[in-house]
């Protein structure tokens, strides 16, 4: 049993590789008949040969040497060459394995190598098998890259994602969403939405907030989120009016966006002592107002989104509606009433202002949450969904 480590010490395939250029496809044959030996290496010009006597001899080899086939005999002096089959299937298991044996022995002795050819045999048909093995011992080692590299560029994305999501929940922490009188939500279509949702006190009476949505559901859509909470929060603290807000949103943008790109909201500022609730609807999903009463007022758009027309930038008309205490105050983007429910129908406005209209106006927002379906494993949205009621 030579010493394999020394049988390939010198090996010019082994040279060559270590230099780094190419090299042809390695076969490592098992096989203690040098006769055999002898034939199968001039056969096999075309390849690497690599020849070893024994199993124990074969492990030795697969432990430190690569090679792209094994061509193993079933009998050996050491036993089986079923052993060299085990050894590769615990280290390397895609690597191709061919059990030779002679005619007299039972076929079934080639289990668990990918072929199995019987001695003496056919020059044309042992390189037919080596071939086909080889070419899908490849195929397979690509795959095996490619989903790795994969894995690695998803790894990187959710490390990017985790950190952005970081920065994004402590730009938005800024809200104020009083639990006695506010619900809101905002799910993301994948990762990182670019619906959006703000809200504050201005003063003691008056709570201003607003909900909109970026154009798309990227990251991009999602970084536009952050200067609107900036401009948001910093004008309700310095006592701006919201028709300010916007005005310095709608330049913002402008100066921003790709012209492809606007952002579609709505704006309120509801005054609880003097019962009027200000809205500015700029290409949203009507407004609604569902009364103590059990009536219900829709608020449609009054005009274009932010940043939809940049040469001709529209003014922020706001309506004044009268409220009392009771009435619940609900906005939502266009992804609530397009979502599919179960039976892959979609929602649609008039569904949502039915459950609006329902007898139990406490439970509302909760029959709205209760119409998304939740998210199957990692499959998201195929858009951002946004909603919020307002208590008077």
């Amino acid at each position: 049993m030579a010493d394999v480590n020394a049988a390939l010490a010198g090996h010019p395939a082994v040279a060559s590789e270590a230099a780094g250029g190419a090299r042809r496809a390695r076969i490592l044959v098992v096989d203690d008949d040098l006769a055999i030996a002898g034939t199968i290496k001039r056969y096999l010009q075309q390849y690497d040969i690599e020849v070893v006597d024994c199993i124990e001899t074969a492990i030795r080899f697969l432990e430190h040497r690569t090679c792209d086939l094994v061509l193993v005999d079933r009998l050996l002096p050491d036993g089986l060459g079923g052993g060299v089959v085990a050894a590769v299937r615990s280290r390397h298991r895609s690597l191709p394995v061919i059990m030779m044996s002679g005619a007299h022995e039972p076929q079934r002795s080639h289990d668990r190598a990918d072929d199995f050819i019987e001695k003496p045999f056919v020059r044309e048909a042992l390189v037919e098998k080596i071939e086909r093995l080889l070419a899908a011992h490849v195929l397979r080692k690509q795959a095996a890259q490619q989903r790795r590299e994969l894995l690695e560029l998803k790894a990187h994305r959710d490390r990017e994602v985790a950190v952005a999501q970081t920065i994004f929940e402590r730009t938005f922490a800024r809200g104020e969403f009083d639990p006695a009188r506010v619900r809101w939500l905002v799910l993301a279509a994948d990762r990182l939405a670019g619906d959006f949702v703000f809200g504050c006190q201005v003063d003691r009476d008056r709570y201003r907030w607003m909900i909109g949505d970026v154009t798309g559901h990227t990251l991009s859509s999602a970084l536009v989120t952050m200067p609107l909470a900036t401009l948001f929060y910093d004008t309700a603290q310095q006592g701006g009016e919201p028709a300010g807000v916007l005005a310095v949103m709608e330049r913002e943008l402008s100066t921003m966006l790709p012209p492809s790109m606007f952002c579609v909201a709505v704006l309120c500022e509801l005054d609880r002592r003097a019962g009027t609730l200000a809205v500015w609807n700029g290409g949203n999903p009507d407004l609604l107002i569902r009364h103590a009463s059990g009536a219900v007022t829709q608020i449609p758009s009054s005009g274009p989104p932010l940043a939809a027309d940049r040469f001709h930038p529209a003014g922020h008309a706001f309506l004044w509606h009268p409220v009392w205490p009771g009435d619940r105050i609900f906005a939502f983007s266009d992804g609530l009433i397009e979502i599919r429910d179960a039976a892959n129908a979609m929602i649609g406005f008039e569904r949502l202002l039915d459950v609006v209209r329902g007898d139990d106006a406490s439970t509302i927002f909760d029959r709205l949450v209760a119409l998304i379906p939740p998210r199957v494993a990692d499959v998201g949205y195929e858009d951002d969904i946004s909603l919020i009621e307002v208590l008077v």
